[in-house]
This record gives structure tokens, sequence and C-alpha cells, in this order.
């Protein structure tokens, strides 16, 4: 008797529903993307406990007839992909036709929809078919869901708790919201709005309906494109920060995609105006030719793959780069008073925004003023000038002047100089602003080697394992390219026979076997560029006075000079400011001088 036998269909759903529906949002993704395929203009989510309980999405796209009601049900029944060709040319967000066999499979699913006059109904549990029938005639799709997993309890043992599959759920309807700010979304909890958009088409609304308004004001517009793509959308400035990458939102022809190569991509982009552990908050539409891409790779089609990776790459942290150079990012001191004083308990809360200094190719960046702002909660902008204040206010334009002459006065701290001019007070952090100084000089040397070279008067040997050794050993010409001579020295170890004479005293070796370690790891793939800031940032921070560290008027003024010289003198190249202004009027106000 033969061992080999076909699934039943009923089987081949509910492992199919392994991969597309893992939890609450797994399902909610599937519905509301068909509800975008549908050509819906409204579209509304209604959870109870967190979808555990029940998923309602409700949409007022074309509808199904009833033929069409029943067959969507079927697996691979679907609307959108005909032929092999369809296959190179996707142009809808669902295309498999296994979203609705696998919900249907592993819980309860009533669908109402209506086409024209004459509604339909179709109630499955399980994957068997309980009811069809007639309905009311409202236009588009409704579809309930409840009883999740109720017969794969493994599954459902495994759910996560109610705060975590709603914080999922919120997440994926804020980015398609992003994706689709032409279409009104709607999402409730047990009847509590969560989210509520107008479906205007505007982008930067729909930012401030997720974010509020304080950081939508703080979004700059992008717009680049090449032969093969078109990116647009809106960053933050380098300030507005998170500690994860889920706010690092990438749309590609309108569908929400995660790819590790591009959020990588744009948090460089931030490099030199952030620190490494923040994250910007980004939402970046990519439009492209379907046939460049491929969403079939996985049924979540969450992940994608693209022709001509590297141009895109280069076009989307070009574009972030340049738009963040065209603006003038102000350190910002704002002072808040409590409405009436206590003088038995008197205190003045004195908050500082640091915002990072862009680059300035020309040597062209200055503090300025800081801009008075009045944090009234009750000034919110009216409807009709919102979309252009909330593209222009707290940005201005670089100014076509260098960092103003300031005077140095003394060191607080041992850490932080103290000047002034006839602007008000500047604090400089001695550390972060030699790092910037040094940092600057490390990378054009690392970029432009004169071959100014000194031999190790001890010898350097560096040993590796034989594995390493063979990579460095292929790799070899790259640490050349460094200025770096090196020669094997027995069966599986180097010997540095002379090095760049600009690295510090007493960390040659280190700095050599970062070198080595880096080529081994990266090998052929090694980019010279990158490893040069990295490198540059590593050596810079070793060469710089350190904090609580007392050093003398002269030594402040170099320190000065030479970060006047810089092309972004507002930043150490790990993002930290180097530099606060307190206009005269900010301390004024705080000692009461004036109101």
């Amino acid at each position: 008797m033969s061992k080999i036998k076909v699934m039943s269909e009923l089987l081949s759903n509910k492992i199919a529903a392994g991969e597309v529906v893992e939890r609450v949002v797994s399902i909610v993704k599937e519905l509301v993307e068909n509800s975008v395929d549908a050509k819906a203009s409204f579209i509304k989510i209604d959870l109870k406990e967190a979808g555990l309980r029940e998923i309602v999405v409700t949409d007022d796209g074309i509808g199904m007839d009833k033929e069409d009601a029943l067959l969507a049900f079927q697996r691979h029944a679907t609307s959108k992909l005909y032929t092999d060709d369809d296959l190179f040319s996707i142009n809808s967000l669902g295309f498999r036709g296994e979203a609705l066999p696998s919900i249907a499979a592993v819980s309860d699913v009533v669908l109402k929809t209506c086409q024209k006059d004459v509604g339909s109904l179709v109630h499955i549990k399980g994957g068997n078919i309980i009811e069809t029938k007639s309905s009311d005639s409202r236009i588009g799709t409704q579809i309930t869901v409840t009883n999740m997993f109720y017969n794969t309890p493994a599954r459902l043992k495994h759910l996560s708790s109610p705060y975590a599959e709603l914080a999922n759920v919120v997440e994926y309807v804020n980015k398609m919201a992003l994706s689709y700010p032409h279409i009104k979304f709607r999402l409730t909890n047990d009847e509590k709005e969560l989210l509520n958009t107008d479906g205007s088409g505007n982008l930067l609304k729909v930012i401030k309906s997720i974010y509020g308004l304080d950081i939508a004001k703080k979004m700059l517009e992008i717009s680049a494109s090449n032969d093969d793509y078109e990116v647009s959308g809106y960053i933050s400035l380098p300030e507005v920060n998170r500690s994860s990458r889920n706010h690092m939102t990438v749309l590609v022809n309108g569908r929400v995609v995660r790819n590790q190569v591009l959020n990588k991509v744009i948090n460089d982009a931030y490099s030199s105006f952030k620190e490494d552990t923040r994250y910007p908050i980004v939402v970046i539409k990519i439009n492209t030719d379907p046939s460049l891409i491929d969403v079939n790779i996985h049924p979540s089609k969450q992940d994608i793959k693209f022709s001509n990776f590297d141009d895109l790459k280069n076009l989307i942290s070009t574009s972030i780069v340049d738009t963040i150079k065209t603006k003038l990012l102000i350190p910002k001191i704002e002072v808040k008073e409590s409405p009436s004083p206590v003088y038995e308990n008197t205190s003045l809360t004195l908050e500082r925004n640091i915002v990072s200094e862009p680059v300035s190719s020309e040597y062209t960046s200055r503090l300025t003023n800081l801009v008075n702002f009045n944090d009234d909660p009750s000034n919110e902008l009216d409807s009709t000038d919102e979309d252009s204040a909330v593209k222009e206010e707290y940005i201005e334009e670089l100014p076509n002047e260098k960092l103003p002459e300031l005077y140095p006065i003394g060191l607080a701290l041992g850490t932080y100089i103290i000047c002034e001019n006839e602007k008000g007070i500047y604090l400089i952090d001695q550390h972060a602003a030699q790092e910037r100084i040094n940092y600057e000089r490390n990378y054009y040397l690392l970029g432009h080697p004169t071959g100014n070279v000194i031999s190790p008067l001890i010898p350097i040997i560096i040993e590796l394992p034989v594995n390493e050794f063979i990579i460095v050993k292929e790799n070899i010409n790259i640490i050349k390219k460094l200025n770096v001579e090196i020669e094997e020295f027995g069966s599986s170890s180097f010997r540095v026979v002379s090095h760049p004479t600009w690295f510090p005293k007493g960390r040659e070796e280190e700095i050599i076997r970062r070198i080595i370690e880096e080529v081994k790891d990266k090998g052929s793939s090694f980019d010279l560029s990158k490893f040069n800031d990295n490198l540059a940032k590593l050596i810079s921070c070793k060469m710089s006075v350190k904090a609580n560290t007392r050093i003398t008027l002269s030594a402040q003024e170099e320190i000065i000079n030479e970060l006047r010289k810089c092309q972004n003198p507002f930043n150490c190249p790990h993002g930290r400011p180097t530099i606060i202004h307190f206009t005269i009027y900010e301390i004024e106000k705080m000692f009461k001088r004036s109101i």
C-alpha cells in the first residue's frame, strides 16, 4: 500500500496558514491589502481585545458578487494574476491567492460584500462553509474574523500579549497610512480610536496624525530620481531620532517592505549628524517599474529584491545627505517657567534641545541667534495654513557666513570652554570639538595618502589563525592602499614594515590590528570609504583631549580657531554637539531681567 498520499485541501490550508497567518497583525495585513487592491478610499479596522477576540475590516471598495465571494476562499484563487508574464510585473499588493483560505482555515470568518444592488454573505468556519445568503447592499466589503487559531491550539498558545499584538497592528496600519495618504484609515480597539487620517493625499498630514505636530514640523522633504528609481518622502531632522529602526518606513510601489540593507543605508547617511545608537524617523517612497523588483520571495511579501541595487542605495544616501546639508539646524534652548512663582521652592527649568549642524562643503556654517518658540500646546495650526507652516517653520536656509568670532573666558568643570561675543554665551565641549578637528584632518589624510611613512623601532608582529591569515593575504592590496606596508613573517604572521607618520604615538599596533580585522571580516566586499570614515573616528577620539582635563587659555583659543575651519563645526564625528549657544535675551529671561 502506498505511503505517500495527497493532502486534503483543508490540511494544506492549515499548513499554509502557518506561513501567512502568524499573529493578529498578519490577518490585519492581508485584509487591509485586499481592501487597497479593491480601490477603497476608506478602510476601517475595528479590534476587540487587540484583535484576539475579533477583527473587523470594512472598506468602500469595488466589492464582489456572490460567485466571486465564494471563489475567494479557494486556495490560489485571485483576480490579480492570471499568466506567467503577470508574475514579472506585479502591480497589486496581493497576488498569491492564499490569504483568505489560510485565514478561514484557522478561524471563524464572515464575509459581507456588495458590488451592485444585492449583497452577499459567506460564513466559513475552520475552512468549512457554514452559510451563504443575500445581505445588505452597502457597496464594498466587510470581513469579520473571530475565534482565531481555535483549531490550532499550539499557534494560539504562542501568541503574544494583547499589548504586544496591538502594538504590531498599530505599527502596520501606521505604515499603510503613510504608504497611501489618499486613503482614509481609521483604527479602533475596544471602540477607542487609535488612528484617523483624512485621506487628503497629503503625506505630511499623515505624519502629523501618527507622530504629532512637533515631529511633523521637523520633517524635511526629499525628492530624487535616476533612470530606474524615483525616491520621495520625508526625513527627520537629526535631532528627531528614536532608539529603534521601527520608525524607518520604506515603501516600494506602495508596498511596506523590510530591507535591512536599505535601513543601514538610510542610517549611515545620518552618521555624521547623530549618535550611532539612535535612528531617524523617515518615510521614503520608492517608485519603479515592477519588472525591476521581485516581491515573490516570501509569503509575507514584505521582503523584496531589487535590480541595480547599488544605484538605488547611492540615490537614497545622496538625497538624504544633500537635503540635510541645505538646512541650518540651529541649537535651541527653551526656557519653561511655572505659571506663578513659589518662593519657598523656586526653580527654573532649563531644557536644552541640541540640534546637529549639517556639513557644508564651502565651510559656510555658523551659529545664529536662537529662534524663540512659544511651546503653547493650544497654538495649533489652522487647517488652511497647516501644510505650508509645517514644512517651513523652524527651518532656515544655510547662511553664507562662517562661525562667528568667539572669545574664551574660562573652562567649566574641566570640560567646557566658556566663550562670549556680542550675541551671548557659548559652551564648547573641548573633547567633542577637538575630535571633530582631528576627524576631518584624519579622514582627509586617509583618503589622500602622502607617502610619508615611518618604520616602527620595535617590530610589530601580527599573528593570526591560518584561515584568517589566508583571507588577509588575499586582500593585502587593500591594506597597502591605506599606506600600511606589511609582509609575511612565518607561516601565519605579518610584520609591519611601515605605517603613516600621523598614526597616534603608542597606538600604532591597535590601529593596524583594527585595519587587519576589518579586512579579514569584509574580504573582497571591503568598503574603503566607509572604513576610512570609521578609522578616522577611532583615531580622532584617541588623539583628542579628554573631559576633566584642564587646558590653558591659549589651548582653548587654538581649539576654537581650528573648529572655525571645519566643514561641520557643530558635531563631533559621532553626532554629539560640540557647541551650545545661550543668547543674551534667554540669559536675561532666566534672571528675570526681561519679560
